[in-house]
């Protein structure tokens, strides 16, 4: 679950946005880049290709769709699935729904769901010291036999500096953003995760690297910029 979820925080962090809408990404249909994920014992562990399949100018931003592949260190596909992006006002605003696994909304679907959120947002000027808006949803079924409901919160979201950073796609002047993850879910045993990360973005590139770090604040992975076009 830590994984997933961790995953897909990297993953809406990643996302190449439209320079007029936001400052740190560059969008165009058909933009692709590559990411390289590494375990905690910096073995790599698969690869992320995402690529633009639609984009639709609106008022002041846009709005565009994401097809992300996950790939095992073999090469075998793991995972794929679309993600809409939208910008407005120099805004980026990441939708919360996609924090939720797809495998834990099927054990939901059979039972009408309740789904809360409060979305994420990235803004056009970054600096240091400045804090960013918290995000977190819930998703809760009734009618079921047993009490099913699973909840992610991001908080303390903070940009704590700049620093370089190398990696096989280039080197770049990144700002560094660090925030928490809770993950709460209840199928009639509940479980709870906590994990921190660290992400690094550069202007008009978007994100260049991605660290978790569990709860006594040891590497759980990274992830890389490898390649973008």
């Amino acid at each position: 679950m830590k994984k997933v979820c961790s995953f897909w925080l990297a993953f809406l962090c990643t996302i190449i946005a439209y320079s007029q809408c936001n400052d740190y990404y560059v969008l165009e249909q058909g933009t692709e880049w590559t990411y390289e994920n590494f375990g905690k014992n910096g073995k790599t562990s698969g690869k992320n290709q995402q690529k633009v399949t639609a984009y639709e100018k609106i008022g002041n931003g846009y709005k565009a769709t994401i097809n992300s592949v996950i790939f095992s260190d073999k090469g075998k596909k793991l995972m794929e699935g679309d993600l809409e992006m939208t910008c407005q006002n120099g805004v980026m605003i990441m939708d919360m729904r996609k924090f939720i696994p797809e495998e834990q909304q099927k054990a939901f679907s059979s039972y009408e769901m309740k789904m809360e959120s409060e979305n994420l947002e990235l803004p056009s000027k970054l600096s240091a010291g400045q804090t960013l808006k918290n995000g977190s949803i819930t998703m809760t079924a009734t009618g079921s036999p047993i009490p099913m409901n699973m909840s992610v919160q991001i908080t303390d979201r903070k940009v704590v500096g700049k620093e370089t950073i190398t990696t096989p796609a280039g080197t770049f002047d990144c700002y560094k953003i660090t925030s928490k993850s809770t993950t709460q879910s209840k199928m009639g045993v509940s479980m709870s995760f906590e994990f921190a990360t660290t992400e690094w973005i550069a202007e008009k590139v978007g994100m260049v690297k991605s660290e978790s770090f569990d709860k006594n604040g040891k590497s759980a992975g990274y992830t890389l910029l490898v390649s973008r076009k």
